[in-house]
């Protein structure tokens, strides 16, 4: 049976209420608004009974079949953007709202990246990018992770142990870029909801040195007490439930990042999914998702609860002094 989603068993849901039309979502960043104008314009188009390449041909009267085809494509894919006069064009033909017509323009503003990536943002390659982006704009982040504390937990001692041997200067720049991405996701005054499901290994993987260890498990004590960060962890082995296959085939690093639909409750989904894997430092996105919220699932089962995991930290914390 999968755990349900809390601080506890009957702790809260993440569920921040429904939205409506007149209350849209609207993402922080430029890559969530335009993966929220991707599900709203591929939606209205959807909903006039338009293939795509129709939908092009009338925009794009004089550009050549594939051409027009492929713009609506790339454009419901989020992979490019458009002018605010062909995204006009195509709300009309859709024949849409007014309030439907503000919302696609609002997503539609502001999504020029340039000079967003520089300083200390600037260590992040063009897939991090996209994901740290996406993190900011979640409403409920969940992350199943082994041999390594997952970066948004990391304190500042385990993130500069990574760098022993460092004299570039990029220690420091990650070092600021950990704090901003925590201050900016978990610890502002509306944060997502977080849970993770640590691999024991996790824990026990000694980066830097046993102080070290000794500050990062404090520090995920003290975070796993927050309202919005739920902490479990799955142990080598579990005697209390010996029947449950704690580690192999379920301990695959990734996230899944949901984000608010773009405030058309009732037709679209509620959230908009996504999963992100990480294989060595590389991160990838994956169309997936169903499979990860499989993975999820078992991972969360076989974990301890919240309040077992904290005391099982503890423990932990306790075998490095």
């Amino acid at each position: 049976m999968t755990r349900a989603l809390g601080k506890d068993a009957d702790g809260p849901q993440p569920d921040r209420g429904r939205r409506t039309v007149d209350a849209p979502a609207v993402a922080r960043t430029p890559t969530g608004r335009k993966l929220q104008l991707a599900a709203l314009v591929r939606h209205l188009r959807e909903k006039r009974q338009l293939t795509q390449h129709e939908a092009g041909r009338e925009v794009w009267p004089h550009a050549s079949a594939g051409s027009v085809q492929n713009k609506i494509a790339r454009l419901e894919s989020a992979d490019t953007g458009i002018t605010p006069e062909d995204l006009d064009a195509l709300l009309r033909l859709y024949d849409t709202s007014d309030v439907h017509r503000r919302l696609a323009s609002t997503l539609n503003s502001d999504l020029s990246q340039r000079g967003r990536w520089q300083g200390y943002r600037s260590i992040y390659s063009e897939s991090y990018r996209r994901y740290v982006d996406l993190e900011e704009d979640a409403e409920l982040i969940r992350y199943v992770s082994n041999e390594r504390i997952p970066e948004l937990l990391q304190c500042e001692a385990y993130v500069r142990a990574e760098f022993v041997h460092s004299t570039d200067g990029i220690e420091d720049l990650t070092v600021r870029a950990s704090r901003a991405r925590q201050e900016g996701v978990l610890l502002r005054a509306d944060p997502p909801w977080f849970y993770a499901a640590l691999s024991e290994s996790a824990l026990r993987r000694v980066q830097g040195d046993e102080v070290v260890m000794r500050k990062q498990i404090e520090y995920l004590v003290a975070l796993s007490e927050r309202p919005n960060i739920t902490v479990q962890v799955v142990p080598f082995s579990s005697r209390s439930r010996p029947n449950v296959i704690t580690h192999k085939g379920i301990l695959e690093r990734f996230a899944l990042l949901r984000l608010a639909s773009p405030g058309v409750i009732g037709e679209l989904p509620r959230h908009l999914d996504y999963a992100f894997t990480k294989v060595g430092e590389e991160l990838s996105w994956s169309d997936e998702v169903q499979h990860y919220e499989d993975l999820w699932s078992r991972a969360s089962s076989a974990a301890l609860s919240p309040h077992e995991s904290r005391a099982f930290l503890r423990e932990v914390a306790r075998d490095f002094r």
